[in-house]
């Protein structure tokens, strides 16, 4: 647990925030100090495979990942976190930073884990228990405002449906034990939805995948921790990776990275009120599989697979094999595009997002922020957990993809270009004093 001697209360929303510790330049220098003196602590060199640290990478690429790493965790107000880099079969550097922490540590997936419900999807169409064509209303005959929307939809971002989150965010930050029933998240997702041209366009919806794991409890009647346990993360491999049994249980898992974040407001990081344990965490803010407990490992294992065509027979490694562009064309009144489609951006595929050839996820939820990408035809992989939440997903990605340049991989980024972008995504950096005149 990380406490500072010296605390500043702040009130916020009728909150009561104790300060623990801002990180400016000089808070930056110490915990790039603090790194340092873990790194024997926590690598171990040839330490096997599974769920342990991992070092078969060479003595440079290791010092390089450790400084990126050290670099991260000051710029985002983290102490702890976990990181893998796999260069296909080859080798690996897979190790934990912070006291304590190795390859071994859990953590809250966000984002990064939502593929696997999608995983759950094909497993079901493989074996005719689903029909990706399906209407979703025919297993939620209750629940309005989702017309004509499929099960394909929902993985391929194209049912229309608007995300949740954007009015909870302080909500999520400030009071982090609060419950989240699903029909409240969706109901403010079904709000403002269907976005433009559903079926069509291609909208990053966290919304989708709440509907999704509904729909697939009701029309199988399980509950979604032993379906998914049987059908993805059993057959994947996912040894130490679980989905909560119930989601009133806020009690932070033993053997986990320690939730921090700042407060927030106007979906803002209040620097002044200084980073903040968390005590305790409701899982049921990112449903939809997002809440699964995991290991850098376990998602490694769980993309090779899922990105292999692994789930579901001939039908899924079709479905995982197509992506379209994030960025929507603009459309007549017909709908038909009158753009050229975006082919050198970010390709939204079933489940996952395509960056150059490294397809994943990255995500955030409080006290948590994950990334895991991989390329199929190389096997190389960076999955990143950090344990402060407020700069938010991409700076996660950014990590992830600074990692990836460093291993010498073909990419259309450098090592140089993710690092000044997650210097631009810094959260409560004090400004650099101004030199003396004269």
């Amino acid at each position: 647990m990380i406490r500072a001697p010296a605390r500043l209360r702040v009130e916020i929303g009728g909150f009561v925030f104790s300060r623990v510790k801002r990180v400016g330049p000089l808070a930056a220098i110490g915990m790039l100090a603090v790194v340092g003196l873990t790194l024997t602590a926590c690598t171990g060199s040839n330490a096997g495979s599974g769920n342990s640290d991992q070092n078969t990478v060479t003595q440079e690429l290791a010092s390089a990942v450790d400084d990126a790493v050290a670099n991260a965790l000051a710029l985002s107000g983290s102490t702890e976190a976990v990181v893998g880099v796999w260069q296909g079969d080859d080798a690996a550097y897979v190790r934990g930073y912070g006291d304590g922490v190795t390859a071994a540590t859990t953590f809250r997936g966000a984002q990064a884990a939502q593929p696997v419900v999608c995983a759950l999807l094909l497993d079901m169409v493989g074996k005719d228990q689903l029909a990706l064509g399906r209407k979703v209303e025919k297993d939620l005959a209750r629940q309005p405002g989702i017309t004509d929307v499929t099960y394909a939809q929902l993985c391929d971002q194209t049912s229309g449906l608007d995300d949740y989150k954007a009015a909870f965010a302080d909500r999520f930050a400030n009071n982090p034990t609060r419950p989240w029933p699903e029909q409240e998240l969706i109901a403010n997702g079904l709000a403002s939805s269907p976005l433009p041209w559903p079926g069509k366009n291609v909208y990053l919806s966290d919304t989708n995948a709440i509907v999704l794991d509904r729909a697939i409890r009701l029309n199988s009647r399980e509950n979604s921790d032993e379906l998914l346990r049987r059908q993805v993360f059993e057959p994947a491999g996912m040894t130490a990776t679980s989905y909560p049994k119930s989601f009133s249980d806020t009690e932070l898992p033993a053997g986990s990275l320690k939730p921090l974040t700042y407060p927030s407001s106007g979906g803002a990081p209040v620097c002044d009120a200084g980073v903040t344990e968390v005590q305790a965490l409701s899982p049921s803010m990112i449903r939809g599989a997002g809440a699964t407990l995991t290991t850098v490992t376990d998602l490694k294992d769980f993309y090779a697979k899922y990105l292999s065509g692994g789930f579901g027979g001939e039908q899924g490694a079709k479905a995982v094999a197509e992506f379209r562009p994030a960025n929507n064309p603009e459309r007549d009144e017909a709908g038909e595009p009158t753009t050229e489609p975006d082919t050198a951006g970010t390709q939204m595929g079933f489940g996952v997002e395509k960056v150059g050839p490294l397809a994943g996820r990255s995500g955030a939820m409080t006290g948590s922020l994950t990334a895991a990408y991989s390329d199929p035809e190389t096997g190389l992989t960076v999955v990143v957990a950090l344990n402060n939440s407020s700069a938010g997903a991409t700076f996660a990605q950014a990590l992830a993809f600074q990692l990836a340049a460093l291993t010498g991989a073909e990419l259309p980024w450098s090592a140089e270009d993710q690092g000044a972008r997650l210097g631009e995504l810094a959260v409560c950096q004090a400004a650099p004093e101004a030199e003396p005149e004269g």
